[in-house]
């Protein structure tokens, strides 16, 4: 076994231990947080309090193994913002909450720009971001922040006509192209 073998195996176990502990902490946990995101909230809150709102996301991957290196076929994360409340006073906790869990996604490296771009991205040593003179196909987590940012901060007023306290449901999908990347 080679040096670049030992690399790809040594990748590959550390994708599925990431894969095996994000599984497992979805089974733990219901990825809901409290709107002072300073502990998780309980699924099983009263419902008739008005300033309660909830996160949830939910994230797959699909990967192949065509010979000696990982494709990433397709990823996405999705999140519901869901709750009576005023949006407007809390759209920088909701933003900033989202663009946290989202930077801790394992395929935010292979982002690209728009469609047209390849739709699987090698994770091998061979990827063309490792090779000198070709450009990086890859979006940088700048301009993903932003991009998630906006799209949150537009849905979040287009919900929000008004101060008063609403029960609303935004939903967000992240995936492998930026171009794609809508809440509604």
């Amino acid at each position: 076994m080679d040096k670049m073998d030992y690399m790809i195996l040594r990748h590959l176990a550390i994708m599925a231990l990431t894969t095996s502990a994000l599984l497992l902490g979805l089974l733990w946990t219901d990825n809901v947080y409290a709107p002072d995101n300073t502990k998780p909230a309980s699924t099983t809150t009263t419902p008739n309090k008005s300033s309660l709102i909830t996160i949830t996301s939910n994230s797959n991957s699909v990967y192949s193994i065509p010979s000696t290196s990982v494709q990433v076929d397709r990823f996405s994360a999705n999140y519901t913002i869901a709750g009576k409340i005023s949006l407007n006073n809390l759209r920088n906790l909701i933003t900033s909450t989202i663009v946290d869990d989202f930077d801790k996604n394992p395929n935010i490296g292979y982002v690209v720009n728009n469609s047209s771009s390849s739709s699987s991205q090698t994770l091998s040593t061979t990827s063309s971001r490792y090779q000198p003179g070709l450009p990086n196909p890859f979006v940088s987590k700048d301009i993903i922040n932003q991009k998630i940012r906006n799209e949150i901060q537009h849905a979040i007023a287009a919900s929000s006509t008004s101060s008063t306290e609403l029960h609303v449901g935004i939903k967000c999908t992240f995936g492998m192209t930026l171009d794609d990347y809508k809440c509604s």
